[in-house]
């Protein structure tokens, strides 16, 4: 029997392979240090990552690269994955933010109002085609995590808010991974109109890098929690709370009251 994927180029296959590699080792690593309670969207979106790899395989392996059930169930797989992912940036936001009530609450506003953007988009461009659709969700949602994970970053340092070593990484990594696709997707092959497989080479080196970022920061057994004081006044979250500074106390009871959110009780 002919195998299709063969036809590829050497190294598109090699790339394609240590990926799927990668993409194991970290979800059998997250699966053994039990990872997946604390980062269960990040979990789901390797798997849908990987379902998505096995699914391409055996529809071109059976169907060839031109026939058109691979072409919609490609592009559903793409959209499903880029939805996975966007789960992720917003798991990676509540894990930072969600201890400050009135901040958390308008970043799910944001998380939202990006998402429903999106999807508006999507069915927009939908009419014109299957394929536009998708891919006016797929930019939406990436324009939308790249900015959120940098500006989740710019408020982070600002405010001094701590962070851990592995929520950090993991947030570096998929921003990072939207901003390729963006350059990929928009910049590259819509408007500069590079389309060669140099490019394609660059951004898979990139997942790699991403891929191997990530088995670094999640190396390690995640350390037992323990729940944390619940407090009333801004008064008591700062002296319970040293490393955050005022500023950021101030601004979390001003978002508190401006959603009419109740205070947490003690």
């Amino acid at each position: 029997m002919r195998f299709v994927l063969a036809e590829l180029p050497i190294l598109t296959l090699a790339l394609w392979g240590l990926a799927t590699a990668l993409t194991l080792l970290l979800l059998g690593q997250i699966i053994l240090f039990q990872q997946y309670r604390s980062h269960p969207f990040f979990t789901l979106y390797l798997v849908v990552n990987l379902l998505q790899t096995a699914v391409g395989v055996i529809l071109y392996q059976g169907y060839g690269f031109t026939s058109s059930q691979v072409y919609w169930i490609a592009w559903t797989s793409q959209g499903i994955v880029v939805v996975a992912r966007a789960l992720a940036v917003g798991e990676v936001c509540y894990q930072i933010l969600a201890k400050y009530t009135g901040i958390w609450a308008m970043a799910v506003r944001i998380l939202s109002l990006c998402a429903f953007g999106a999807l508006i988009l999507a069915l927009y461009f939908g009419r014109r085609g299957y394929q536009l659709g998708i891919f006016a969700l797929e930019i939406a949602l990436e324009a939308s995590m790249a900015t959120l994970i940098a500006g989740l970053f710019f408020f982070v340092r600002y405010y001094r808010v701590p962070l851990t070593r592995s929520t950090g990484l993991l947030a570096f990594g998929l921003g990072l991974l939207s901003c390729c696709k963006i350059l990929n997707d928009v910049v590259f092959e819509r408007f500069l109109k590079i389309t060669g497989s140099s490019w394609n080479y660059m951004s898979s080196a990139a997942f790699l890098g991403i891929l191997a970022v990530w088995v670094w920061a999640l190396r390690e057994l995640v350390p037992a929690t323990t729940p944390e004081p619940e407090m009333t006044a801004s008064q008591v979250y700062a002296s319970m709370m040293p490393s955050v500074n005022r500023q950021l106390v101030q601004l979390n009871e001003q978002l508190t009251q401006l959603w009419h959110l109740d205070r947490p009780k003690s």
